[in-house]
């Protein structure tokens, strides 16, 4: 258990533990624990054998009355393992927190110039919600002294907010080691690259096919497909730090062919992901999950030559995130947002927001002590945000 982390757990705030790096949990239900493992299953203790796991706990190792009781369910000898891990308290906190923040993620506007089929932020030509820019900086700057390390700018598409080079600057001046825009490239104009690129943005760029046609077809905007891959050949021209996230949503997609084309373009990192159940998503999540299989030579070989990476691409350690919406809402990432923690309109410092201490109550719209199991899989890409909402979830359930 990491320094400190015994007497957060034994606190009246917290209702169990949460190991970030199983990722699992250990929930105080009534007058036992609830154990979910990384799979979703759940075991229920109860009875004298828990005063054996709360002293483990508090300890943040096996007890000697533990290890004797061990080999009565394969559940406790899960939890002897996920004891030599670091751990964290159940609260609203923890479970945002997680092993430390990591990706703080501002979606500037709701508008976009393209209207991809699979969409999870509903963004579109016609949303017109949007952040002020007033609230913008102070969210840079809430982010970082919270300690986020990396910034992305997403939306809608963040090239068509006006003061994004101002954005950027700020994020620069308060001193985030990664600042990435997520864009599909079609607003980046030489004028515009030319204000970005004195603070050495990274750009990430969303992409579907090398067949024209089907990439234009997931976007919805003719022509998409040859002005995404200008746009990446301008940010490598310029020496930026360049990745590029494949969105697979057919079965008939290439991805190692896909990889290779744009490792041939000068793109530092590749990744790929099936389509998720959120927002517009939910319409062909079944069959990108399916073309996601027949992918798994092009997974294996991105894995063994990335490492564990974060959502700007690069090694991280830590697994934190949070997201405000173009709408102003405080959500736990940006493809989880079932659970509303705040909102930063209203005045609320992230600080604030985060630690629970604002009027507003994250609500989660899953039912309490949800299982990591099909139904998050299908919303949630990483681990990590499986942990978050199942937390949440706990904890809603809890009040």
């Amino acid at each position: 258990m990491a320094a400190g982390a015994s007497e957060q757990v034994a606190s009246p705030e917290s209702l169990g533990v949460m190991f970030p790096s199983v990722p699992a949990m250990v929930a105080r239900d009534g007058d036992g624990y609830v154990l979910v493992a990384p799979s979703g299953m759940r075991s229920h203790v109860r009875g004298p054998i828990c005063r054996d796991i709360e002293e483990s706990l508090a300890l943040g190792a096996v007890t000697d009355g533990l290890r004797r009781l061990l080999p009565a369910h394969v559940a406790l000898v899960q939890l002897a393992s996920w004891l030599d891990t670091p751990a964290v308290p159940l609260t609203r906190e923890g479970a945002v927190r997680l092993d430390g923040f990591d990706t703080m993620f501002v979606e500037l506007l709701g508008q976009c110039n393209e209207r991809c089929v699979h969409c999870y932020a509903d963004a579109a030509p016609t949303v017109t919600d949007a952040l002020e820019r007033e609230v913008v900086m102070r969210v840079v700057e809430e982010a970082r002294a919270l300690g986020f390390r990396r910034i992305q700018f997403t939306g809608g598409d963040p090239l068509l907010c006006d003061f994004l080079p101002a954005a950027v600057a700020r994020a620069a001046e308060v001193g985030f080691p990664s600042i990435e825009i997520y864009t599909n490239g079609l607003a980046l104009t030489d004028g515009l690259l030319a204000e970005l690129a004195p603070h050495r943005p990274s750009f990430a760029f969303s992409f579907y096919s090398m067949n024209s046609e089907v990439h234009d077809a997931v976007t919805r905007t003719p022509g998409s497909h040859r002005r995404t891959l200008a746009a990446i050949d301008r940010a490598v021209a310029r020496g930026l730090s360049v990745r590029v996230a494949i969105v697979v949503t057919t079965q008939d997609e290439d991805v190692d062919a896909l990889v290779g084309f744009m490792r041939a373009r000068g793109v530092g990192f590749v990744s790929w992901s099936r389509t998720f159940s959120v927002g517009r998503g939910a319409e062909i999540a079944e069959v990108s999950q399916r073309a996601a299989a027949n992918s798994n030579t092009a997974s294996t070989r991105l894995a063994e030559g990335g490492g564990h990476r974060s959502s700007a691409g690069a090694v991280r350690s830590t697994s934190g995130k949070l997201c405000v919406t173009y709408t102003g809402d405080v959500v736990p990432c940006i493809f989880q947002r079932s659970s509303t923690l705040g909102n930063v309109n209203r005045g609320a410092a992230l600080a604030e927001i985060v630690a629970g201490t604002t009027s507003r109550a994250a609500r989660s719209k899953h039912p309490r002590a949800l299982p990591m199991a099909d139904e998050a899989r299908g919303r949630l890409q990483c681990a990590s945000c499986r942990l978050t909402d199942l937390a949440l979830g706990w904890l809603d359930g809890a009040r």
